[in-house]
């Protein structure tokens, strides 16, 4: 518990950090002081995920703890046993917080946010151990941990329930945009939200290049981030609001890799409805009965594109959260199961579907999505 409590003052706040340790001869209490005002949050996240399991630790194994604010930053301590008031050290009064900016963020993805913030820890702290020769490493950090912090404080966390077809129902737009959201910004931590972009720029560029163990994030959730950061840095420079729209991307068209192309075709039965996308979420593989479902003439259509062609509208802000969380901590509520959702087909129309999606690696390496789709009969044509 104090290495999980030192490490985090360490790598999230990036100033000096004070242990003390107080004993009795049946309790004892831990504290640990920095110079960060922002005080940690329990984050119930994955078995498998890379970064928020310190504090579920401390609150598992400590018969109390909890954090406070001091005058120039704040403590969090536990305890074990229970000591006798003489040895509980009373923290310093917290002088009152310094000057704040309040930031307008209009049309929130609050899906993607929240999938965005334990994608975005898990890359930053390997990017921190990739990178932890420089010597600004631990610093960048800690400056790019309070704007997540700023940012997790404040944005509403979505409740999405467990159960597949729950997740289905209550994961379309509008119920997962906020129409507008303020944000108190302390005037001192602006900068950090220019590092925060800056840091996972570049560690974004890391992973693309295989360089880390993190795979490429979605386009979409790049694209939030920098919003999101740009939102912070010209609001408190006194510029107008900016809503939240996301980008257009190109369809990717296949690289022309001969032996690739077979890889997956192999795993398209051509009697069945079956599509197949890798690991960035790009059409690799069809089959022909699900081009004539779908209504597109050849298969050169939907190759390369990505799988957000045929998902509606309402549901993408949702796919790309399910895919940045599968990606970072292996999440599948919707994988290995028979679930019933609208598909989109050639002329914009909608048509549900069963849907059986699971997961595939080609070569020990690549890893691929397979979808099978079964029309319900009023759709087949």
């Amino acid at each position: 518990m104090v290495s999980e409590l030192v490490t985090n003052a360490v790598v999230h706040a990036g100033t000096q950090v004070r242990l003390r340790i107080t004993a009795e001869r049946a309790a004892l209490r831990v504290e640990v002081e920095d110079r960060s005002v922002h005080l940690p949050v329990v984050r119930h996240r994955a078995a498998t995920a890379g970064t928020g399991r310190g504090l579920v630790l401390v609150e598992e194994h400590a018969d109390r703890w909890d954090a406070a604010r001091t005058d120039d930053g704040k403590i969090v301590w536990f305890e074990i046993g229970d000591p006798t008031d003489v040895i509980i050290p009373r923290p310093p009064t917290a002088r009152p917080s310094p000057g704040a900016v309040d930031i307008v963020l209009r049309r929130v993805p609050l899906v993607m946010h929240w999938a965005w913030q334990e994608h975005a820890a898990t890359l930053l702290r390997e990017y921190l151990l990739y990178s932890l020769e420089d010597d600004d490493a631990i610093g960048d950090h800690a400056a790019a941990s309070t704007a997540l912090s700023v940012l997790n404080e404040q944005l509403p966390t979505p409740d999405l329930p467990a159960d597949p077809n729950a997740v289905l129902a209550s994961s379309v737009e509008p119920a997962v945009t906020a129409d507008e959201v303020i944000l108190s910004v302390p005037s001192s931590s602006v900068r950090h939200f220019e590092v925060l972009d800056d840091l996972l720029r570049r560690a974004r560029a890391a992973a693309s290049d295989g360089q880390l163990l993190s795979p490429p994030i979605q386009p979409e959730m790049a694209e939030m981030r920098a919003w999101l950061c740009s939102q912070v840095i010209s609001q408190a420079a006194h510029a107008e609001p900016i809503a939240w729209q996301p980008g257009s991307h190109k369809p990717r068209r296949p690289n022309g890799d001969h032996e690739a192309a077979q890889r997956y075709d192999s795993l398209v039965d051509a009697g069945a409805p079956v599509l197949v996308t890798n690991d960035a979420c790009v059409i690799v593989a069809v089959s022909p009965s699900l081009l004539q479902f779908l209504g597109y003439r050849t298969e050169a259509d939907l190759l390369g594109q990505r799988i957000l062609v045929v998902v509606p509208t309402r549901y993408q802000q949702a796919h790309i959260a399910g895919i940045t969380l599968h990606a970072t901590n292996g999440r599948d509520v919707l994988l290995n199961q028979w679930v019933r959702v609208p598909v989109r087909r050639a002329d914009g129309h909608e048509a549900p579907v069963d849907l059986f999606i699971r997961t595939r690696r080609l070569d020990g390496s690549q890893h691929v999505f397979v979808a099978e789709f079964r029309p319900l009969r009023s759709e087949l044509p």
